[in-house]
C-alpha cells in the first residue's frame, strides 16, 4: 500500500517463514494419524454402548428433559403430553418430585387434568405403602376457582369426594378424610356454590367427623347470608344450624358476628328446629365465661322470633325466648308473654296458657282486649275443652290459674259458641270466686249480648219494625243488668264498650239512645273508634234519620276521630238517593224541591 510508508521490524523478521511451513507440515500429518486412530476408537466405543446399555435410558432422559423444558416454557400441552406418557408407560419413569411439579402446574391451568395426576400419584403413592403428600390436594382444590362453570366444579366436586372416600378411609388414612373433606366444602363455599357444597357438609356432618379444623366451620358460617328479595319459604342452601351446634359443642368461640349472621339468615323463623338450635347454641355460649365475647341477642329481635314463632304453637321456643331474655338481663315484654300464652293455647295445652296469663298479670302487665279474644277463641273449639277450663277454674286446686282475665277468656269461649246462658253463669261466678269484674267483663258481656240479639231475631240493622217490643225490652233488661253492674262495681267504660254497646242498640234500633251513648263517651273524654262513628251514622242515614247521621259525622271531632269527609259524601249520597235524585243535575234537584 502506497499510502503507508511505515517499516515494521516485527512483520519484516515474521515474513522468513521456510522452517516453520516444514514443521508445521510435519505436525498435521501427526495430527491425521492421531484423528484417525481417534475415530475408530469412538465407533468401537458407540457400539459397546448401544449392546451394552438397555435402549429405555436415552427414552428416561429425554422424557425429563422435555418436562422440564415445558414447565419452564409454561407449556400446558407438553406438560399434558408428558403426563399422558407418564401414565400410560408400565415404568415409573418420573420421580415423586416431577408428578408434584405437574399436579401444582396443572392446577393453575387444567383441574381436571390436575386432579387425574394427583389420581395416579395417589396409586402410586398407594403401592408402594405411603401416601400422597397433604399440600397437593391444597394445590389442586386451589385451582377450582378457574372452572368456567358451576356444572364443571359440579362434576369434580363429586369426583374428588368419591375419590376421597374410597382412598382415604381405612385405618389412619381417615385423617385425610377428616381434613381433606371439610377443606374442599369451604373451598367451594368461597366460590357461592353453596349448592355443591351441601352435600359435603351433610356427609361429614352426618358422618360426625372429629373437629380437627374449627377455623374451617366457622368459615362457612361466614358464607351464611339471606338475599335482599328472597320469599318467606327461601330456606339457606348449607345447614348453618347444624354447624353452629357442632362447633359450640366442641367447645369453640365463633365470634359474635358470625353467630348473629347465621341467626339472621333463617329469617323469618319457619325452620323451628333449626331456630332453636341457633338460640340454645347462642344460649350456651352466652353462659361460657371463658372468653371476651358478648353473645346477647338484642331484645327487638327476640320479641320478632318470639312473635313470628307463636303463630306455629312452638311452645319450647317461645319458652326458650323467655329464658334467654331473662339471662341477658331483660324484662320479660308484654308480647313475650302474649307469644307463650298463645303457644300454650295453640298446643291445646288449657292449664299451661292459664298459668301464663296469671304470671302475666303478676309481672304487672295487663292482658290485652284482643290477647283474651284469641285464647277465648281456641277455647271454644269444643265444648269440651269449654267445660274442662271452667272444671278447672272453679275446681279446689286453682290458685296459680285463676284470674280476672282466665275468667274472662272462659265467659268469651262460651260467648262464640253462642252458650249465652254459660256466659252470664260465669259472669254471675265472679263474686263467689273472690274476683273483680273489669271493663273486659262487661265489654265482652255486651259483644254476648250482641251476638244473642243476632242468634235470637236474626240480622237487624235496617228493618228493626219487625222485632216485637216484649223482644226488644228483654235486651234492654240485659243491658240494665250490665249497666247497673258497672255503676255498683265503678268499674270504667272504655271506647271498646261504648263500640259494642252502640252496635247492639242499633241492632235494636234505637238510635236515639245510642246517640245519647255516643254524647255520654265524648262528655267524658272519651277517644272513640272511628268504626263506631261510621257505625251510627250511616244506620242513622239507612233509615231516613239524616240530620241525626250528619250530627253523629259531627261528633268525629270532638270523639278525637277527626273530620271524616267521607262519611259525610256517604250519608249525602244516602239521602239522594232516599230523594230519587241520584245523578240529577242541580237545576232538577231545585225543581224538585
Amino acid at each position: 500500500n502506497n499510502r503507508h510508508h511505515d517499516f515494521n521490524p516485527t512483520l519484516s523478521m515474521s515474513m522468513n517463514l521456510p522452517d516453520t511451513e516444514i514443521y508445521a507440515g510435519e505436525e498435521e500429518e501427526e495430527e491425521e494419524e492421531t484423528v484417525t486412530s481417534s475415530g475408530a476408537d469412538i465407533e468401537k466405543a458407540e457400539t459397546k454402548l448401544h449392546v451394552d446399555d438397555p435402549p429405555v435410558q436415552d427414552t428416561v432422559i429425554s422424557l425429563s428433559k422435555r418436562l422440564d423444558k415445558a414447565l419452564k416454557e409454561s407449556c400446558v400441552k407438553s406438560v399434558l403430553e408428558a403426563f399422558e406418557q407418564e401414565r400410560a408407560s408400565s415404568e415409573n419413569e418420573l420421580s415423586d418430585k416431577q408428578l408434584e411439579r405437574i399436579i401444582t402446574f396443572l392446577a393453575d391451568h387444567d383441574v381436571a387434568m390436575s386432579f387425574e395426576a394427583i389420581k395416579y400419584h395417589a396409586q402410586k403413592c398407594n403401592a408402594e405403602g405411603r401416601m400422597a403428600p397433604l399440600f397437593l390436594y391444597h394445590y389442586m382444590m386451589s385451582g377450582l376457582k378457574n372452572c368456567f362453570s358451576q356444572n364443571e366444579v359440579e362434576k369434580l366436586v363429586v369426583d374428588i369426594q368419591e375419590h376421597i372416600i374410597e382412598e382415604y378411609s381405612d385405618g389412619k388414612k381417615a385423617v385425610y378424610k377428616y381434613i381433606l373433606l371439610p377443606q374442599l366444602a369451604q373451598t367451594v363455599a368461597r366460590l357461592k356454590y353453596n349448592d355443591c357444597a351441601r352435600p359435603l357438609v351433610e356427609y361429614f356432618l352426618d358422618e360426625k367427623f372429629p373437629l380437627l379444623n374449627p377455623d374451617i366451620h366457622e368459615s362457612l358460617l361466614k358464607t351464611a347470608w339471606r338475599p335482599p328479595f328472597a320469599r318467606e319459604d327461601w330456606t339457606p342452601a348449607l345447614p348453618y344450624h347444624k354447624l353452629l351446634s357442632e362447633l359450640v359443642a366442641c367447645g369453640h368461640r365463633p365470634k359474635p358476628e358470625v353467630v348473629t349472621r347465621v341467626l339472621h339468615t333463617y329469617y323469618p323463623y319457619r325452620d323451628l328446629d333449626a331456630t332453636t338450635e341457633i338460640l340454645s347454641s347462642i344460649q350456651q355460649l352466652h353462659h361460657y365465661e371463658d372468653h371476651p365475647y358478648n353473645y346477647s341477642v338484642d331484645c327487638g329481635t327476640l320479641e320478632t322470633i318470639s312473635i313470628l314463632v307463636s303463630k306455629r304453637g312452638s311452645i319450647d321456643l317461645s319458652l326458650l325466648i323467655i329464658e334467654m331474655a331473662e339471662s341477658f338481663g331483660y324484662n320479660i315484654s308484654e308480647s313475650m308473654f302474649e307469644d307463650v300464652i298463645l303457644s300454650f293455647a295453640a298446643s291445646r295445652q288449657v292449664p299451661q296458657c292459664l298459668g301464663a296469663l296469671v304470671d302475666m298479670e303478676t309481672k304487672g302487665h295487663v292482658p290485652s282486649r284482643e290477647l283474651l279474644r284469641k285464647v277465648a277463641k281456641k277455647l271454644s273449639y269444643d265444648d269440651k275443652r269449654l267445660r274442662y277450663t271452667q272444671h278447672i277454674l272453679t275446681g279446689n286446686d286453682n290458685g296459680n290459674i285463676l284470674s280476672t282475665a282466665t275468667l274472662n277468656s272462659l265467659m268469651m269461649g262460651y260467648g262464640m259458641k253462642k252458650n249465652i246462658q254459660a256466659a252470664f253463669d260465669v259472669f254471675d261466678s265472679f263474686p263467689e270466686l273472690g274476683l273483680k269484674r273489669d271493663s273486659n267483663t262487661v265489654t265482652f258481656l255486651m259483644e254476648i249480648l250482641y251476638f244473642s240479639t243476632k242468634q235470637r231475631f236474626g240480622r237487624r240493622l235496617y228493618a228493626t219494625d219487625s222485632l216485637r217490643p216484649e223482644d226488644v225490652n228483654d235486651v234492654i233488661g240485659e243491658i240494665d243488668i250490665v249497666l247497673s253492674t258497672m255503676k255498683e262495681e265503678d268499674i270504667e267504660a272504655t271506647r271498646h264498650f261504648y263500640h259494642e254497646y252502640v252496635r247492639l242498640l242499633c241492632s235494636l234500633g234505637l238510635f236515639e239512645d245510642a246517640k245519647l251513648a255516643l254524647d255520654e263517651a265524648v262528655s267524658n273524654n272519651i277517644k272513640l273508634q272511628v268504626g263506631t262513628i261510621f257505625l251510627l251514622s250511616v244506620q242513622c242515614a239507612h233509615r231516613g234519620h239524616f240530620d241525626m247521621a250528619k250530627d253523629v259525622a259531627r261528633l268525629s271531632v270532638e270523639a278525637g276521630c277527626g273530620k271524616q269527609p267521607t262519611l259525610i259524601r256517604r250519608i249525602n249520597n244516602l239521602q239522594n238517593q232516599a230523594l230519587g235524585v241520584w245523578g240529577k243535575t242541580k237545576e232538577a234537584i231545585d225543581e224538585q224541591s
